[in-house]
């Protein structure tokens, strides 16, 4: 017994830190390819409605010349940040913690997949190229970043049996998908009724052919 030794163990011990270092470099990459197929996404969301309207002129710095769009999707990559540091937290705790505990591997497949989805809904280049070799390509619209995630975790979750998921947060982010569009309308309904009826203000431009 005195002269027993443990050389897999050892071994293990040794790999297990290069395991961590890699999972961790893998989650900071997916985490950037993440943000970047994000702000593609939710910038068009947010900043798309503003760019036939938009009062900013081509703004030079420099040797660097920004375009009213670019200016636009400065403020709101400000904007969504600024929502990501102030009003997000709870979100972030149901999405990572609460509909389902996740490993860093299985964290790192959700992150993936949520930003393929969105990077496919997102990028012209892609596009172009599937058509110019003969493929079908997605159209190039504004997706649901939430459901995206969800819809990953959902996946996982069903692979591992559905034990895992619950339910319950799940019925209420699905009710959260289904009331937000109502009372956006609502609200864009009154307000734009209210401007037109008490202020006088013209709330639309006619169409011209």
């Amino acid at each position: 017994p005195s002269s027993y030794t443990e050389p897999p163990r050892k071994k293990r011990r040794s790999i297990i830190p290069i395991l961590l270092i890699i999972i961790g470099i893998g989650l900071i990459v997916a985490g950037a390819f993440g943000a970047y197929a994000l702000g593609a996404n939710n910038i068009a969301n947010v900043m798309g409605v503003f760019v036939d309207s938009a009062p900013f002129q081509n703004l030079k710095i420099g040797s660097l010349d920004f375009s009213p769009e670019q200016i636009l999707f400065f403020i709101g990559g400000i904007a969504v940040s600024s929502g990501i540091f102030s009003y997000s937290h709870k979100i972030i705790k149901t999405i990572g913690n609460g509909l389902m505990r996740m490993s860093p591997i299985v964290a790192w497949i959700v992150v993936v997949s949520q930003s393929l989805v969105l990077y496919m809904f997102a990028s012209e280049k892609l596009e172009n190229f599937l058509l110019s070799n003969g493929l079908p390509a997605l159209p190039l619209v504004p997706v649901s970043s939430s459901q995206a995630v969800i819809g990953a975790i959902i996946g996982i979750g069903l692979a591992k049996g559905g034990r895992s998921i619950s339910w319950s947060i799940l019925g209420h982010i699905a009710l959260g998908w289904i009331f937000t569009p109502i009372m956006a309308a609502l609200l864009c309904f009154i307000s734009l009724f209210f401007l037109e009826n008490v202020f006088n203000l013209v709330v639309y431009l006619p169409e011209t052919n």
